[in-house]
């Protein structure tokens, strides 16, 4: 379809365009129609167009055309300045686009390293869902349910391995250096959460950071473990756990470790364990306020598994426990006598 905007167009415009070498070529009788209605409308380009057909024809002529020296002159010099503004406007068209394009990309090149280095990655799981997380170095968190974990997008280049916990992972960090007394940049791995601070090369070990209990258990390795508000710091061997007082100083205990991480296979393993602490884990897993009839329940101590695949579970083995109904109202749990 002829072009709408010709009124605008030069003679450089016309001899680039498809339409008008095809008319100038060709003449077939609807494109001269066309440009013969065009040309009775008079336009103001009227010049260019007929400059632009003259000079086609001349170089598609295969005969001799005569035109005076004057008429020559003016084409030649025409000629000349349509070669030499087309040369230039592309030149200046491929130095635009190459400056854009550069300072464009140097731009967003600046951004997007400003942007990795300044994220931060966040993973989190909702009431009663667990997750595998890979790190970018390799090493594997199992997040509990409840829990969030966060960690530079840029973990891997920054000087340590740090990443921010809130409630209960376990952590298996890949090892950098076999050497604590040599340790070079992105090598050491520090887990952290509001209350502790957890230094290590490449160990296996669990943090729990919830409202009511912070600590640490290690299964493998060694790490170096400090009370964020005290400053106190204790080194721990496997099998050990530290745990955070109200005091925020560390009782440091041998431990099996298999309580502390039973909850990767979806259950607790009670020792003598308080009905207060169990509630609490229930609290935290699935997101329920639950209301004793009595207090005193809370200290009674049990022994035993309970599975903590889902709330209801949990709940049942609770209530028959307790000898004791439930009644609910929204997110709370109200635990009545039978």
């Amino acid at each position: 379809m002829p072009n709408s905007n010709y009124n605008n167009f030069n003679s450089e415009d016309f001899l680039a365009d498809a339409d008008f070498l095809r008319y100038v070529k060709k003449a077939n009788q609807q494109d001269v129609q066309f440009w013969e209605s065009w040309l009775k409308d008079e336009p103001e380009n009227k010049a260019a167009f007929l400059q632009a057909r003259l000079q086609l024809q001349i170089i598609l002529s295969s005969k001799d055309r005569v035109i005076s020296a004057t008429q020559a002159d003016a084409l030649l010099d025409r000629i000349n300045q349509s070669i030499d503004g087309l040369v230039h406007k592309r030149r200046l068209r491929i130095r635009r686009m190459i400056w854009s394009s550069g300072i464009a990309a140097s731009l967003l090149l600046i951004l997007f390293g400003v942007w990795f280095f300044n994220s931060t990655v966040h993973i989190n799981t909702t009431f009663g869902e667990s997750k595998l997380v890979l790190l970018p170095d390799g090493s594997e968190v199992r997040m509990n349910a409840n829990s969030s974990l966060s960690y530079p997008r840029a973990f891997k280049w920054t000087k340590n391995r740090m990443v921010l916990l809130t409630g209960e992972a376990f952590f298996k960090v890949k090892h950098f250096n076999q050497n604590p007394s040599a340790v070079k940049n992105g090598e050491l791995f520090i887990a952290q959460s509001n209350k502790l601070k957890v230094e290590v090369l490449g160990t296996v070990f669990n943090l729990k950071s919830r409202p009511n209990v912070n600590e640490v258990t290690l299964i493998k390795g060694k790490v170096r473990v400090k009370a964020i508000g005290s400053g106190e710091a204790r080194i721990l061997k496997p099998g050990e756990m530290a745990r955070l007082g109200t005091d925020s100083r560390f009782m440091v205990n041998v431990t099996t470790t298999v309580p502390q991480t039973s909850w990767i296979g979806n259950k607790i393993l009670m020792t003598q364990t308080r009905v207060g602490d169990i509630i609490a884990e229930f609290e935290n897993l699935y997101g329920y306020k639950v209301i004793l009839p009595d207090t005193t329940m809370a200290d009674k101590r049990i022994d035993g598994t309970i599975s903590t695949l889902n709330g209801e579970s949990m709940l049942f083995v609770l209530k028959n426990i307790l000898n004791v109904n439930e009644r609910r109202e929204g997110k709370t749990i109200y635990l009545e006598r039978r």
